[in-house]
C-alpha cells in the first residue's frame, strides 16, 4: 500500500475533522477556484442543471456487499449506463454520517466539503476542481430561491451531490430523474433505513462470493488493516452480511461475484431488469467516471470480466476450516448454488463437525501468529510487552471466532436465518 493511498484511506475512514478546520478548508478551496474566470464554465454547466428534474429523482438502488464479493466490479458496469448517476469506488460510503457530523453547514458549504474530503480532485477517478465549483455555482443559479426546507433536507443533499457530480464530469442523463446508484458497500441497517427513509422505492443488490473464497480473499485483502484481530473480522462481516437488511426482504436481490466473471451479459440484464433500466451494451465494460477500473494481483492486471477470477481460492482455508464453514454456512452455498459436500444438509453433521473442528484455531489465526512472531521486536525493544498485548489479541481473536459461528449456526438451525435470495 502507497503511503499516498495509506493517507487517504486514514483520512477518509478516520474520524471528521472539526466543523472550523473544515470550513476554512472549504473557503480556502472557494477563494482559489474564485480567482479563476468561471463565467463559462458555469454558463456552460447551467443548461445540464436544469436537465435533472431533482424533485421527481425518487429512484435508487444502493450496491451492498458480503465479503470480498466484487461490489466495486458490479458498480463499474453500470457507470457508463445513460440512466444512472453515481460516484466512483468508495466516495460515496460516508454521505449519511457526513450529512449528520455537518449538518449545520448550508448546502453550499456541504457540498464543496464532502468533495474535498473524500478526495474528488486527486487520485484515481478524479474529477476537475474547476468542473467541479462551476457546477455547484450553476446549481445554486438554478435552484438558489427553492425553500430552506427542500434545500437542507438530507435527501436534498443526497440527491444534489449526485448531481453536481454527474454534471461536474460533463454527463447529462437519458432522462430528467435518473436512478441512483448508491455504492453502500457495507452492511450496515442504520444506514440501510435512513436511504430508505429518503427514498421509499429503493432496492438493494448484494454481491455474494463462494464463502471459502471470500473468507480467504478478505484474509489478503485487510491484514494490513486490522492486523491480529483480521480473522475476527472476516468471520464476522461473512455471517453478518449473508442476509438482507431487517425490513428490506422484498426489496433485495443478491449476484454471484461468479457470474460478473463468467455469465456477464446474462447476469446484468438481469441487474438491469431489477433496477427497471433498458439494457445497453455499456453495462459490459467496467470503468469509473469513463475510466477502464484497472485491477491488479502481483504483475497480472485486467479491466472487466477474466474468468480465473471464479476459481475456488482456499490458500488461507486449511481442511478442518472448509469442514467448519461448509457446517455453518451450509444454507449460504446451498442458496448462492456452491459446491458443498452434501452430507452437510443434515443438522446433526453440522453440530457434530461444529463441537470437534471449532477449537481448532483457523489457518488464518495461525498464518496471523507466524507473522506476529516474524516481527516481534527485543526485549530490549520492548519485545515483552509487544508479546502481551499480541498473545491477548490472539485469545480474544480465537474466542470471538468461536463465539460468532457457535451463534450463527445455532441461528440457523433454530430460527431458518434467512440468507440472501439470488436475482
Amino acid at each position: 500500500m502507497s503511503q499516498h493511498v495509506a493517507n487517504l484511506w486514514e483520512r477518509i475512514w478516520g474520524p471528521f475533522p472539526a466543523q472550523e478546520p473544515m470550513l476554512q478548508r472549504v473557503h480556502a478551496f472557494c477563494r482559489a477556484e474564485e480567482a479563476n474566470d468561471l463565467q463559462s464554465p458555469v454558463a456552460s454547466k447551467f443548461e445540464d442543471i436544469r436537465h435533472f428534474d431533482v424533485a421527481g429523482m425518487e429512484r435508487a438502488a444502493a450496491i451492498c456487499v458480503c465479503g470480498r464479493s466484487g461490489s466495486y466490479l458490479l458498480a463499474s458496469y453500470l457507470d457508463g449506463h445513460n440512466n444512472v448517476v453515481m460516484l466512483p469506488t468508495f466516495r460515496a460510503n460516508r454521505i449519511y454520517e457526513f450529512f449528520e457530523h455537518y449538518r449545520s453547514l448550508s448546502l453550499h458549504d456541504k457540498l464543496i466539503a464532502y468533495a474535498v474530503l473524500m478526495d474528488f480532485f486527486e487520485g484515481e477517478f478524479s474529477i476537475a476542481a474547476a468542473d467541479y465549483y462551476a457546477a455547484v455555482k450553476a446549481l445554486f443559479d438554478v435552484y438558489g430561491k427553492w425553500s430552506p426546507e427542500f434545500l437542507e433536507s438530507r435527501r436534498t443533499f443526497f440527491q444534489l451531490l449526485h448531481v453536481v457530480y454527474c454534471v461536474a464530469l460533463g454527463r447529462r442523463p437519458a432522462s430528467p430523474h435518473p436512478l441512483i446508484v448508491y455504492q453502500f458497500h457495507d452492511w450496515n441497517d442504520q444506514l440501510a433505513r435512513r436511504f430508505v427513509e429518503d427514498f421509499p422505492k429503493a432496492r438493494f443488490i448484494h454481491t455474494v462470493r463462494d464463502p471459502i473464497t471470500s473468507i480467504s480473499r478478505g484474509f489478503d485483502a485487510w491484514w494490513d488493516g486490522k492486523g491480529v484481530l483480521i480473522a475476527r473480522h472476516v468471520i464476522r462481516q461473512q455471517t453478518k452480511a449473508d442476509r438482507p437488511h431487517p425490513g428490506m426482504e422484498t426489496r433485495t436481490r443478491a449476484i454471484r461475484f461468479e457470474d460478473l466473471h463468467l455469465h456477464l451479459e446474462k447476469i446484468m440484464r438481469a441487474v438491469a431488469d431489477w433496477l427497471g433500466l433498458p439494457y445497453r451494451s455499456s453495462l459490459l465494460d467496467s470503468t469509473f467516471n469513463g475510466v477502464p477500473w484497472v485491477v491488479e494481483r502481483g504483475t497480472i492486471s485486467w479491466s472487466g470480466a477474466r474468468p480465473e477470477q471464479a476459481v475456488r481460492d482456499s490458500r488461507n482455508i486449511s481442511s478442518t476450516d472448509k469442514g467448519l464453514l461448509f457446517a455453518v454456512l451450509n444454507d449460504d452455498f446451498v442458496a448462492w448454488n456452491y459446491p458443498c459436500p452434501n452430507i452437510f444438509k443434515h443438522a446433526l453433521i453440522r453440530v457434530l463437525t461444529c463441537i470437534v473442528v471449532l477449537p481448532i484455531p483457523m489457518k488464518m489465526e495461525i498464518i496471523t501468529v507466524r507473522r506476529l512472531m516474524k516481527g516481534l521486536p527485543s526485549l530490549r525493544c520492548g519485545g515483552f510487552r509487544y508479546a502481551i498485548n499480541g498473545l491477548v489479541q490472539i485469545i480474544n481473536c480465537r474466542a470471538a471466532i468461536m463465539l460468532f459461528l457457535a451463534m450463527d449456526l445455532c441461528r440457523r438451525l433454530a430460527f431458518r436465518k434467512k440468507v440472501l435470495e439470488l436475482l
